[in-house]
This record gives C-alpha cells, structure tokens and sequence, in this order.
C-alpha cells in the first residue's frame, strides 16, 4: 500500500492505493500517528487506485472507523471501485464508513 495526502472536495484527505494487506500495518499505524484523529476526527479516503485489500486491512479500517466515531468524527471513503466498495459491504464495513 502507498498513500499521499490530498484534496478530496476542497478538505485534506488521504489516498490509499495498491494492494492494502497485513503487511502494511506498520505504516498504516504511522499515517494514523501523523494524522492526529483528535484535531481531525474526519477521515477522508480516496481509494480510486487501491487493488485489494485483506481481512487484515479490514480490521485496520475498522480500528480507524471506531477511533473517528470515539472522537466524534467519521470516516468517508471516496473514488472506491466497485468491488472494493462491495467487499466493504460484504463484511458490514458500511455500517461504520460514508461512502461518497
């Protein structure tokens, strides 16, 4: 997985693309340290260019869902291909993210 900050409808979002696995837990830890959910509890997720993600990405969109809701905030995925946005659906993920 790679990701870059960037405007998503004029607010700072962040662009998560490639294969998002167990692996990159460490630098997914790191851009939700540097992201600061306190000051910003609004996640936006551009996922035009993620190709896959695993259970264990899953349960990391999950972890930062569940930090943004305790601090009042939400998380919004945006651009997400179809079948991305369907293995969201399958594992009631959209329960948790706004899809735009």
């Amino acid at each position: 997985m790679e990701y870059a900050y960037t405007d998503i409808d004029g607010q700072e979002g962040i662009m998560l693309s490639g294969r998002f696995t167990y692996d990159d837990s460490r630098k997914f830890h790191d851009l939700l340290a540097d992201w600061d959910i306190g000051a910003r509890p609004e996640v936006r997720l551009d996922l035009r260019y993620m190709t896959f993600l695993d259970s264990a990405a899953i349960g990391m969109l999950f972890v930062l869902a569940n930090r943004c809701r305790d601090a009042k905030g939400l998380v919004t995925v945006h651009n997400a291909q179809p079948y991305i946005v369907q293995t969201m659906r399958r594992v009631a993920l959209d329960q948790y993210v706004e899809f735009r």
